[in-house]
């Protein structure tokens, strides 16, 4: 399961991983915590025309990676208003107890501001932060435990429990391990770039450079891997 804040994080950050994962018959679900409705520099765009125009791209993105649209959700927060809050995690909860996954993959948890391999930094979005935490938190106490949100349970959910981790923006972490994506490379690219609003042909293709840069012919995407009990 992917647990990502809006709806283009996934493909920036592992969109290599999500594609190898359908190529290789894996069951994936992408849950999206928020439409994206203010990702925009236009003042003149509305909230609403931008969240539709982000589900387009989002559609299309899913496409190319491969996945069907009952593969994907939008638990539809408003963009910079995601809280690690009950409401929220309960959400988040039926998704875990629906599919029922062994491994999340996510945001990086810990750090406000990232620092990359050549000691450039950039910020840990703050619905990113709040996004990782969710998962944290919805895979361990609340999917696991019966009295958290028992009236799932009683509508045919069962507890589910998760302890294994993949955190994106994690660089040179003491347990960061490196998937290879390179026969996935092209369609990484591919789905950034469906999402025009936020990112031209140009812009999709440096993205994939940064997060599976190329060395010696192969691409491989990072992650940090925390197996948690």
């Amino acid at each position: 399961m992917f647990v990502f804040a809006h709806p283009d994080d996934a493909e920036i950050y592992c969109g290599g991983l999500v594609a190898r994962l359908v190529e290789d018959g894996k069951q994936v679900k992408l849950v999206k915590m928020s439409t994206g409705n203010k990702g925009s520099r236009q003042e003149t765009i509305t909230e609403g025309d931008l969240a539709k125009i982000r589900e387009t791209e989002d559609l299309a993105a899913l496409k190319t990676l491969g996945l069907k649209d009952s593969d994907s959700i939008n638990l539809d927060l408003g963009d910079g208003e995601i809280e690690n809050n009950l409401e929220t995690l309960g959400k988040l909860v039926a998704e875990i107890r629906a599919f029922k996954p062994n491994l999340i993959v996510t945001h990086n948890p810990d750090q406000t501001m990232i620092r990359d391999l050549d000691g450039g930094y950039y910020v840990n979005h703050r619905d990113h932060r709040n996004t990782a935490h969710c998962a944290i938190d919805a895979a361990y106490p609340y999917s696991r435990d019966t009295l958290f949100f028992p009236e799932q349970l009683s509508g045919g959910l069962t507890t589910h429990t998760t302890t294994e981790f993949l955190f994106v923006d994690s660089w040179g972490n003491q347990d960061t391990v490196y998937i290879e994506i390179t026969k996935q490379a092209k369609k990484r690219t591919a789905a950034i770039a469906c999402h025009k609003s936020q990112y031209p042909e140009d812009k999709a293709q440096a993205s994939t450079d940064y997060f599976a840069p190329e060395l010696d012919g192969q691409r491989f995407e990072q992650f940090w891997y925390v197996v948690a009990d």
